[in-house]
């Protein structure tokens, strides 16, 4: 009998861990306080706060992602047109990478597909920084946060397992991408509390 209320006990925290709710838990700190929701807010929180997001920067800030929207709609419709074009052509990553189980073809098709879905999102960042729409600039964080996140998994398995060597550029890039998705990440947040405080005329272009 004892035997068997100690295994039941033990059952009936373990399953209490896993399925009950966060706010039976007191502790803010806590291993078993995982909500995806909330990790996420608190990414976002965190990129559009940091030191580049301030008053002062911000002219700069917002410039920057007007151009490299820009330029980044212009090179992901050259690539698509490209591929379009040539269906048998050598298509470049922007990381070095090994691809295991598709071949050209598959790899192809998927790389057409993803990327018509980032051009639909690049077209939707610039709508939403043109026209001071930070609804419209969701779907691209939401893309590019879920690229890169996918990416930096994938590349951090392939270094620590001994497939690809640490390259700069790739760490670089890794950098630059995230830098840059930090800016947008800033520039939606002070469009928010533009709307919300009925200031938008000073951040519109046209």
């Amino acid at each position: 009998m004892f035997e068997m209320q100690y295994i039941t006990s033990r059952v009936h925290r373990f399953l209490h861990r896993f399925f009950y709710l966060r706010h039976d838990y007191d502790d803010e700190y806590s291993i078993w306080n995982f909500c995806p929701t909330t990790i996420w807010r608190e990414f976002t929180a965190m990129l559009q706060s940091s030191c580049f997001c301030r008053t002062a920067l911000f002219p700069m800030v917002y410039w920057l992602v007007v151009f490299i929207s820009l330029y980044g709609a212009v090179i992901n419709c050259y690539e698509v047109l490209q591929m379009w074009r040539d269906p048998c052509g050598k298509f470049t990553v922007w990381r070095q990478r090994h691809f295991y189980v598709m071949d050209q073809m598959v790899l192809r098709k998927v790389r057409l597909l993803s990327s018509s879905i980032y051009q639909v999102a690049w077209f939707m960042l610039i709508y939403g920084i043109v026209m001071v729409s930070p609804n419209s600039m969701a779907p691209w964080i939401l893309v590019t946060s879920a690229v890169l996140s996918v990416e930096v998994f994938i590349w951090f398995f392939e270094v620590i397992t001994g497939i690809l060597a640490i390259n700069p550029q790739t760490l670089l890039s890794l950098f630059l991408h995230v830098y840059f998705l930090g800016m947008v990440c800033c520039v939606k947040s002070v469009f928010e509390v533009a709307l919300a405080e009925q200031a938008e005329y000073s951040l519109r272009i046209i």
